[in-house]
């Protein structure tokens, strides 16, 4: 994937399989690093390479974005990405680099991303809200922003306003994009303070279920007012799938 230059200028040469996992990390690295159209140019020819890769025969795209996704540069990434690689023609590949550096100077794109969305959910970051990127901190910014927003609250409105129900997707948001640690921390602090219901299911992933009478018992509200803020939540934040009860 990356060979020292026999010119021995010190410089790398690169094949398409390099290439790839280059324009992952400008895909799913960090934000500050990369501009929206580098992006944009990152994810097509990503997209394009396993495009080409499946006609050949390549079946594993999916796993591919979702290393990708991960931003670590595993040798399983590196392994399939240069299997996807070898299933296409040395001909092909030139043309993949080629075009993409004519859609550059084009300022256009024109291969739809049929191969990302294939894979649960989507992949492309400028349009996927619930992908999390880290900022220069390792913080995706969109925690700092919403934790800005209930702290302007506070100081503008008192600092009971902020547990009002119209300021609730500011706490969502916080949760959504927060740091493991601070998870960690945040549900330690829940168990501590017996804020949570006892759980009686689970979900298939392990996480505990509550019932709209459970969070409302325990919130001293009806079931009503539960499933009123439940109804302004985003559908994805919602759980849909199996329940199983706790033995």
């Amino acid at each position: 994937m990356f060979m020292p230059s026999p010119d021995g200028s010190g410089e790398y040469l690169v094949n398409l399989a390099g290439i790839v996992l280059l324009m992952s990390d400008a895909i799913f690295g960090d934000p500050s690093e990369t501009t929206s159209r580098g992006r944009t140019n990152a994810m097509q020819l990503v997209e394009r390479t396993l495009q080409e890769a499946e006609k050949r025969g390549f079946t594993q795209s999916s796993i591919v974005w979702a290393l990708m996704r991960r931003n670590d540069f595993k040798p399983r990434l590196k392994n399939l990405v240069q299997k996807a690689v070898d299933h296409i023609p040395n001909e092909i590949q030139t043309q993949i680099i080629q075009s993409i550096r004519n859609r550059d100077s084009a300022g256009t794109a024109s291969h739809p991303l049929l191969t990302a969305t294939k894979h649960p959910g989507q992949h492309e970051p400028e349009t996927n809200p619930h992908f999390t990127r880290p900022g220069p901190d390792g913080v995706d910014p969109r925690f700092w922003e919403a934790g800005r927003a209930l702290r302007a609250i506070r100081e503008r409105e008192g600092k009971d306003a902020i547990h009002k129900p119209e300021h609730a997707h500011l706490f969502v948001q916080m949760i959504k994009f927060a740091p493991a640690q601070f998870k960690q921390k945040m549900s330690e602090m829940a168990k501590t303070m017996d804020l949570l219901p006892k759980a009686t299911h689970v979900g298939e992933d392990g996480q505990a279920l509550y019932t709209s009478q459970q969070i409302a018992e325990k919130c001293g509200i009806s079931v009503e007012e539960v499933e009123r803020l439940a109804a302004l939540a985003d559908p994805e934040d919602l759980y849909t799938g199996p329940v199983f009860p706790l033995q």
